[in-house]
């Protein structure tokens, strides 16, 4: 199988977007922006010139890092470089040129003493889980020093209770439940990977691959990039990371696109599958999501050097078997709920201001699913 992803749409916010959650009727998308969280009403999938305004439903202290829909998309959480969680009941639907006014959070608590980097939301909406850390040097050789909190927190959804905390080393850059909502994965800096059981309440498994994190010689003496996405496959049993291979020079982000796949409940945890090094450019990759079919997968990112910033994967063998060149930053990418359509968020440069406001520079992207005969 091939497929082709034929652009139908491209819409602008006013700052980078760094998290998408698109409503399961694709009427709506929620983005998670530099400056805010917007509600953008998506055009029918036959206007492919419509530009639809995004309307600011709130903000937090701080850069929103994610945004998930809760209930039966009644309701957004949304997490902050402020170490915040919001919550906010969506009183109104968005039709793309209707203004309304913001919505108070309902719910607001601190989670964090640093940056939320990720969240994530569980399959069936009650719980959010949200990773934090911060690289502060912990020993000679510059490894991380541990967080005096837990770097991963799963809350309620309804109440803002921490329901489990779990130290990890930081800082934890991903997370994600597994399509049950037993299992939690999430991975940081070193390329450490850990599985915990909620259910248990207990750690599972954990291991550490090197392939993703650099070490500075040239400009920079640290540890830098590490893993930057982490997902369940479709029946729980392996886990996939995506990040950059590793780099002489990590300023230069030239290293591999990468994905590794891991048997986790083997014991030792045995990588089984990795993505072809002739099928790959250069670039950090930041986002991965499966097809609701679970036949294949989406990695993207920044593309560096090479044909694509968006791979299309088969998820029985790992081939290639699509791709994208977007000219963003790709920070998420999410896939309608029947799965015909794939959205893409992000952000291209950061202008500088003019007369005192910045030009847009935050995009989501809409993607049509062409399947092809290979």
């Amino acid at each position: 199988m091939k497929i082709e992803l034929e652009k139908a749409g491209r819409y602008s916010f006013p700052m980078g977007v760094m998290d998408l959650a698109v409503c399961k009727d694709d009427r709506t998308l929620y983005a998670a922006c530099m400056n805010g969280v917007y509600a953008l009403g998506i055009p029918s999938r036959e206007a492919t010139n419509e530009k639809p305004k995004p309307v600011r439903l709130g903000g937090h202290a701080s850069y929103v890092s994610g945004v998930g829909l809760l209930m039966d998309d009644q309701s957004i959480a949304t997490t902050s470089y402020d170490g915040t969680l919001q919550i906010r009941k969506l009183r109104v639907g968005i039709s793309g040129t209707e203004v309304v006014e913001e919505i108070v959070p309902h719910l607001q608590q601190k989670i964090h003493s640093f940056w939320s980097w990720r969240m994530a939301v569980s399959p069936d909406r009650t719980r959010i889980a949200s990773v934090t850390g911060q690289y502060l040097t912990g020993a000679e050789d510059y490894s991380p020093q541990p967080s005096e909190e837990p770097t991963v927190r799963i809350i309620d959804a309804e109440t803002g209770v921490i329901l489990q905390s779990f130290p990890m080393l930081p800082p934890v850059q991903c997370v994600a439940f597994d399509g049950t909502g037993r299992y939690l994965g999430a991975a940081n800096l070193m390329g450490d990977v850990t599985v915990w059981d909620l259910n248990e309440r207990k750690e599972l498994a954990t291991w550490r691959t090197p392939s993703f994190t650099s070490w500075g010689i040239i400009k920079s003496h640290c540890y830098i990039s590490g893993i930057f996405a982490v997902m369940f496959s479709p029946d729980s049993e392996s886990i996939y990371v995506a990040g950059m291979g590793d780099m002489r020079d990590p300023m230069a982000g030239n290293g591999k696109q990468l994905w590794q796949r891991f048997a986790w409940r083997k014991d030792p945890v045995a990588k089984i599958q990795e993505s072809a090094s002739d099928q790959t450019g250069e670039g950090l990759m930041e986002t991965l999501a499966w097809d609701p079919s679970g036949r294949y997968f989406v990695m993207a990112g920044r593309l560096r050097g090479g044909n694509w910033n968006v791979g299309l994967f088969d998820g029985e063998n790992g081939q290639l078997i699509g791709q994208a060149k977007t000219g963003m930053r790709v920070s998420a990418a999410r896939f309608s709920a029947d799965g015909e359509v794939l959205y893409l968020s992000g952000m291209q440069g950061q202008p500088k201001p003019k007369d005192g406001t910045f030009p847009d520079f935050g995009y989501v992207e809409r993607y049509k699913i062409v399947p092809r005969q290979a």
